[in-house]
Order: structure tokens, then sequence, then C-alpha cells
């Protein structure tokens, strides 16, 4: 895939239509002359909907040779935006039968709302579940369909460790679901208090079922730490990157959580007032994440002017705060993989410290070097919990897998099987029933020299 098409998508990442940005569209439509690769991409990243929506406002005609291509595509997507949210439906009915309570975070924090037609892809939904419901919902999960691999190891591992558990479908008519039990892990060095922020949720139910979404500077936030942790150093390597990420289904800049981010912000500046905001920042140590990507999007996609000044604000405020982090030299939010955390992890700023364990602006010496060794000791416990753990966690594995057998060949039972295909055709029928917004009709342009003659003549 060549620039041309990798500004065309990126020109295409808008969900509130203006001229200007349809106006822009034309123009990188005009001068992308080869798409080829566009449309696997624009399907990598989950927004291949979108990406045609857009082209119909600004009346723009697919080539003929991609023309099939894209509307079959479209089609996949729908289905699987489709198997997504039945999956979540039927994993929330069982977690309300069983009670266990069920947050949309990470990658998932935003996107359940912002949009009326599935022209982002909801793709594999993350959820946190508190670790005394882990259990539970593990049990929800298998009565929806969704249930550990043959790779995945026992659930206490997943419980101790905070790590975060995949539920594969057992139908292709699912999707499937990543469950954590801890809102992030303690590698990263934020110093949220995860009561205060369950205490702030809103209750949003999806589909008559019991459904917990982040309250919304919370959900900027996390979704902003989640991009950071997953892209890394591409997040703050400017509008390269953005290209690169566009064309490459798999990147892991991924162009439909900026997507999230940018709509959000469009849509609800207003209701966020900067000073609240920063603090709040500040009471999770996500300063440097969520400055990287609001100058991510500034940069590479842009706003509409009234957000475009609000992010500016954010962004000037944080300027001085966020250079380095309260993580060190370079934050630890910005290296994806643990290990590569490992060094911060081991020493961490003072200033993480004073937040982690509530110090005083005025501690002294003493109490600094407590609250670094109740942070070693706690280091050593995982690090103990790691090296023992593990092994044990693996003889586990090998001893649930005859378990792990049944529960397969359970849910691909014919009668549950059956079950799943008739929910997919009866959630296909609902989304067929309803309203459809017309597309614009372009009427063709007027005759030069064509002259409308009176309907009389007078002779």
């Amino acid at each position: 895939m060549d620039r041309a098409a990798a500004e065309l998508f990126l020109a295409s990442l808008f969900v509130e239509t203006t001229p200007e940005r349809l106006e822009a569209l034309r123009n990188a439509a005009q001068a992308a002359k080869s798409w080829e690769g566009l449309i696997p991409a624009l399907e990598g990243h989950g927004v291949l909907l979108l990406f045609q929506r857009n082209l119909g406002a600004a009346g723009i005609e697919v080539p003929t040779a991609l023309a099939a291509s894209l509307e079959n595509r479209a089609g996949v997507q729908r289905d699987d935006h489709l198997r997504a949210r039945l999956s979540l439906q039927r994993f929330l009915a069982g977690a309300a039968r069983l009670g266990a309570e069920v947050t949309l975070v990470g990658g998932s924090a935003l996107c359940l709302d912002l949009y009326a037609s599935p022209l982002r892809r909801l793709g594999e939904l993350e959820v946190f579940v508190p670790p005394e419901h882990f259990a539970r919902a593990l049990r929800a999960g298998e009565d929806a369909g969704l249930l550990p691999t043959a790779e995945a190891l026992p659930a206490w591992w997943y419980r101790r460790t905070g790590s975060a558990l995949r539920l594969a479908p057992s139908s292709v008519l699912l999707r499937g679901v990543r469950v954590s039990p801890l809102l992030h892990h303690p590698s990263l060095l934020l110093t949220t208090r995860e009561p205060e922020v369950l205490a702030r949720r809103r209750r949003a139910p999806f589909e008559g079922f019991a459904l917990q979404q982040l309250e919304p500077m919370d959900a900027l936030l996390e979704l902003a730490v989640h991009v950071a942790a997953a892209a890394g150093e591409a997040l703050v390597l400017g509008r390269r990157q953005l290209l690169l990420a566009a064309s490459t289904p798999e990147h892991a800049l991924r162009l439909d959580q900026l997507l999230d981010l940018r709509t959000f912000v469009e849509r609800h500046h207003a209701e966020l007032a900067v000073p609240a905001l920063l603090a709040r920042a500040q009471e999770w140590s996500a300063e440097p994440a969520l400055r990287a990507t609001l100058e991510c999007l500034q940069m590479g996609l842009g706003f509409l002017p009234a957000a475009r000044a609000w992010a500016r604000q954010v962004v000037q405020a944080l300027a001085g705060s966020a250079a380095a982090g309260t993580n060190g030299a370079q934050a630890a939010l910005f290296r994806p993989d643990p290990i590569e955390r490992l060094p911060l992890w081991v020493r961490p700023s003072e200033a993480y410290l004073a937040r982690r364990y509530a110090l005083a602006a005025n501690a002294g010496p003493q109490a600094r070097k407590l609250a670094r060794a109740r942070h070693l000791a706690s280091l050593l416990g995982a690090g103990l919990l790691a090296g023992v753990g593990y092994p044990a966690a693996l003889v586990g594995r090998q001893l649930a897998r005859s378990s792990n057998r049944a529960a397969w060949a359970a849910a691909g039972e014919p009668q549950r099987m059956s079950d799943v295909s008739e929910a997919f055709r009866s959630a296909a029928r609902v989304e067929q029933q309803k309203p459809i917004t017309p597309k614009s009709i372009a009427l063709l342009p007027q005759e030069e020299g064509a002259v409308r003659l009176p309907d009389h003549y007078k002779g």
C-alpha cells in the first residue's frame, strides 16, 4: 500500500461530518491512484464500514475493480460486529444469573456508546471482573459458549497475577472476550485507586442486562493508557507512524481506538473541565499517556475547532508535568512488554512512590525509604509468585486437560450450537429492522447551454 492510499485511509477516519473533511477526503481519493492493500488495512483496523459511509457522503466512487470486494468485506464486518454484540449479550446474561459484576475497560472502554450503527467493529471486547467474581465470570463464559483454550493456565494464576484471560468462542457465530481481574498491571506504575474508580462507574444496561462502564473522565484515561501501553513508542513518533499503521492491518497502534478517542473528545469535550481532567490524570499518573494520545491525534488526524482548542489547552497544561512523566525519565507506559518495564518497575521515581503510598508533601527521608521498601516487598512477592507459581500453574493446566476437553465437547453439542445459531439469526433480524438512514442522492449536473423553454408561447 503506497503513501497516497494510506493518506486516504487517514482522511476517512471521522464520524462527525463537515464540508472541510469531505473535501479533504475527495482530495485524498483523487491523489490515490492505487487502492491496493487498502481494503485489508481498513478491515484489520475495523473501520471498513466507516470508510464506506464517508465515501458515499463525499460522493466518491469506488474503483470498479474493488467495488464488489468492498461490499463483500463490509458484509463480513457487519457479521463480525454482530458476533461481538451477541457474545457480550450471552456473557452478560450468564454473569447476571451468577452474580458477577462486569465493566468494559481497555480498548472497549468507549466504543459501545459512540456509534449508532456498526461503523466501527467492536472486535474482541475487554472486561474487568473483580477478583472475587472471577470464577463466576468464567462459568458465565462457559454458559455463553466462551471457554479458555487448551493453552490457558488455571484461573487462580490470572487472579493472582492480574493478567487477562482470553475466553475463546466455541462457535463461529461468537467472538472472544478478554477477562481481567485487575484494572491495570502493576508494572505500568499507575497510581489509580481501584475502589475509587469503581465507585465512580455508571450503570449502562446492554440488551436488558447489567453492564458497568467507567465514568467519562476515567474512560478517556483508560483508553489513553491502553493505547500507549499497546503502541509503545510508535505513539510518539509522529505522523509517519500513523501512515505505517494505516498500511499494516495488525499494527500495534490501533486506529479504531484512536478514532474512539477523537470522536469522544469532539462530542464530550465541553463536559470535561480541563482542571478536573488534569487532576484526574495526576491521580492516575496518566499524564504521559494523555498528552501523547492527544498530540498524536492533533498532528495526525486533527479535531473540530472547539475540540482542537480544548485539546491544545490540555496538552499545554501537561507539557511541563508530563515531559518526563512520574515514572522516571521514560514512562513505563510506553514499553508494551512487562519485561521491558522491569527496570522502571524496580526503581520507580520518587513522584510515583509519593502518589502510590499517599506521602505528604513534607514527608521526610524515613517515610520515603519506607515507601520504597514497601514497593520492593510487593515486587519481590510478585517475583516469588512467578517463580514458584508458574510451574504449579503448568502442572494444574496438565491436570485440568480432561475437564477442559469435556467443557469444549459440551459447548459443541448440537443443541447448544443450535441455540447459538438461533440467537444469531434473531439478533440479525433485529438489526435489519432498525431504521436505516437513507443515503443522499447526487443529482447529475445541469448540462451547459441547456435552457428550459417556457411552457406557453405568445404567438
